[in-house]
C-alpha cells in the first residue's frame, strides 16, 4: 500500500492486489479498479480496463470509470421515492432522473481501508442519513478478491432505516487491452430472454420486452460489430445497446450470465452474479475527449460495461424486484468476473 495523493486532507490510498494469474491495482478513491491485468493467448500480460494516472482525473471524472456506484446504480425516475408512506427527493443529475447515486455517489468519495492483504482489499464506508436524499445511515462493505483467474466483488450493506441498496462496479473492459481501440470484433453473449423496456430518456417504463427477433437476443455469442448498426426504438432511446438484462437470478453463480470474448488476444471474461439484472453498454457515450493513463484516448465503443444490479428505477415500479433493504437487515451479494484463454 503507498499514498496516492490527498483530498481534503485526507490520504488517497494505492494498493496492489495479486494472485496466481491476474493482477489489479486499486485506490480507496470511489472503490477505482485502476488496472487489471491478465494473460493473453501469448502468456502476455494485458490491461484490460479503462482507468486514469492521477488522482485528480479521478476526482473530475463524469463517466465512472472503474468505480463502485452506490447508493443505487442506474436510474431513478424524477429523482424521487417512497418508502413507508414518505417521499424522498434525490438531486436530478441527468435530466429530470437521477443517475448513480447522484453528484455525491460513493463514486466519488474516499472509502477507508477495513483490511487487506496480497490478493484482497475490504473497503467500508458509512454513508450517512439524508446523503444525496436517502433515508438511513448506511454502512457498506465492497470487497475485491483475487483468486486464481478471477475477480470476486463481494458488497454487503446495513441500515438503521428502510432505504435502498443497489450497489455495482462501472468496469469498463477491452479485451485486447485499455488502449487498443473498439471493441467491434469482441464477441458477446447474455444469458437473457427479455430486457426492461426504457422511454426516451432511458428510464425504466415497468415493461418487460422479449428479445426473440431482436438485435438485443445475444443468447447466441455475436460479434458486437455486427450489432452496432442494428435498428430498434430501443437502441434509438439507450443511443445503443445501455440496457438491463433481465436474468435468472434462482440459480446463485452457478452460471455465467454473460460473457465477453476477443479472438485477437484470446482472453474470454465470464460474468457471474446473484442479482437479477447486469446492465450491458458499449460505451456509446464516450467521444475521444476522454484522456485515460498512459496517454489513451477513449473514444465511442472503447469498452464494454457489465454492470449487475437490481433492475433500474425498481423502486417505483412494484412488479420489479425490491431494492429496498430493511432496517438493521444485512444485505450481500456477489459478482464474479472470471477469465481465461481460448
Amino acid at each position: 500500500m503507498k499514498s496516492f495523493g490527498h483530498i481534503d486532507g485526507k490520504e488517497l490510498s494505492l494498493l496492489r492486489l495479486s494472485s496466481d494469474n491476474i493482477e489489479a491495482t486499486v485506490t480507496n478513491y470511489g472503490c477505482a479498479i485502476m488496472s487489471l491485468t491478465v494473460p493473453d493467448k501469448n502468456g502476455e500480460q494485458v490491461d484490460v480496463v479503462m482507468g486514469f494516472d492521477t488522482p485528480q482525473e479521478y476526482i473530475d471524472q463524469t463517466c465512472y470509470v472503474g468505480t463502485v456506484i452506490g447508493r443505487c446504480a442506474n436510474r431513478i425516475k424524477n429523482a424521487r421515492f417512497s418508502i413507508n408512506g414518505k417521499e424522498y427527493r434525490l438531486p436530478a443529475n441527468e435530466g429530470n432522473n437521477h443517475l448513480h447515486g447522484g453528484t455525491h455517489g460513493f463514486w466519488n468519495v474516499l472509502w477507508d481501508i477495513k483490511e487487506s492483504g496480497p490478493d484482497y482489499v475490504i473497503f467500508e464506508y458509512l454513508s450517512p442519513d439524508g446523503e444525496e436524499g436517502y433515508p438511513g445511515n448506511f454502512h457498506c462493505t465492497v470487497e475485491y478478491r483475487l483468486d486464481g483467474n478471477k475477480l470476486c466483488i463481494n458488497y454487503s450493506g446495513i441500515s438503521d432505516a428502510d432505504t435502498i441498496m443497489n450497489l455495482t462496479h462501472h468496469g469498463y473492459y477491452n479485451l485486447n487491452g485499455h488502449q487498443s481501440g473498439t471493441i467491434e470484433d469482441h464477441i458477446v453473449m447474455i444469458d437473457s430472454d427479455a430486457i426492461t423496456e426504457i422511454d426516451s430518456e432511458c428510464i425504466s417504463t415497468g415493461n418487460i420486452l422479449p428479445l426473440e427477433n431482436t438485435p438485443f437476443d445475444l443468447r447466441t455469442p455475436r460479434r458486437i460489430g455486427d450489432t452496432l448498426p442494428l435498428r430498434h426504438v430501443q437502441l434509438e432511446y439507450g443511443g445503443g445497446f445501455n440496457h438491463n438484462y433481465v436474468l435468472d437470478s434462482s440459480g446463485g453463480i452457478r452460471k455465467p450470465a454473460a460473457s465477453l470474448y476477443s479472438p485477437d488476444s484470446g482472453i474470454c471474461m465470464e460474468v457471474f452474479t446473484d442479482l437479477e439484472g447486469v446492465h450491458y453498454y458499449t460505451s456509446n457515450y464516450l467521444d475521444g475527449t476522454l484522456h485515460g493513463k498512459e496517454g489513451a484516448v477513449y473514444d465511442k465503443y472503447a469498452a464494454v460495461c457489465f454492470e449487475t444490479q437490481h433492475f433500474p428505477n425498481a423502486v417505483n415500479i412494484e412488479n420489479f424486484p425490491s431494492p429496498i433493504i430493511k432496517s438493521g437487515d444485512r444485505t450481500e451479494s456477489t459478482t464474479i468476473f472470471a477469465f481465461s484463454v481460448r
